[in-house]
């Protein structure tokens, strides 16, 4: 699951002048800057704003895809760290509180909804692709959410922490995005109670 943070950002402002000597990190800025607009990713365009050719960005920054990818993945970790700062409670308590904020930001993202209902293929493939930089970080990110809970004596996980971490996350990614392909407003109540079902 991905979410985006809750900052407007016009089109004015995805279209600003090339840095003097752009760098790899200027492409993803970029990259991330036009997401949070709801605009797509258009490499040549992207490459025309840098000011470089498309080669050199390609070689910055793999394909569109990848891209992609590299920017909700920062994002989807960023959102997760922030639900896991405000939430309360210990043991599977923590855990589901996290996952619920977590899933409630990702939710109300107009970008991301934008890039569903825009390039459904494309965005299914970059979220939920399992060795994709998305999914592989929010796992790891709740695997070791789980890891601390367990550690600190508040709550012992009947399976591996990174197997219960997978399922937790593919629950989330199910009622999202596939809900949002077929224009339905995703069930969050649900999906949590499965998730509270799996840490009973």
């Amino acid at each position: 699951m991905v979410a985006l943070p809750d900052k407007q950002v016009s089109r004015n402002e995805a279209r600003r002048s090339p840095p003097a000597k752009p760098t790899p990190a200027d492409a993803r800025r970029i990259a991330r800057r036009r997401v949070l607009a709801g605009q797509r990713i258009d490499m040549r365009a992207l490459a025309g704003e840098l000011g470089v050719s498309r080669a050199t960005l390609y070689r910055w920054t793999g394909p569109r895809e990848q891209l992609l990818g590299e920017v909700f993945g920062t994002l989807a970790l960023e959102t997760f760290e922030q639900c896991k700062h405000e939430a309360r409670g210990t043991g599977a308590t923590r855990v589901i509180d996290v996952f619920d904020r977590h899933l409630a930001l990702v939710a109300k993202s107009p970008a991301l909804r934008r890039f569903l209902e825009t390039d459904a293929e494309s965005a299914l493939r970059v979220l939920t692709r399992r060795d994709g930089p998305v999914q592989t970080r929010l796992v790891h990110a709740h695997t070791e959410l789980l890891r601390e809970e367990a550690e600190r004596g508040n709550y012992t996980p009947r399976v591996d922490p990174a197997a219960l971490a997978y399922a937790i996350v593919r629950i989330g990614e199910a009622f999202l995005y596939n809900d949002a392909i077929i224009a339905l407003e995703p069930n969050l109540e649900q999906a949590g109670a499965i998730v509270r079902l799996l840490l009973d």
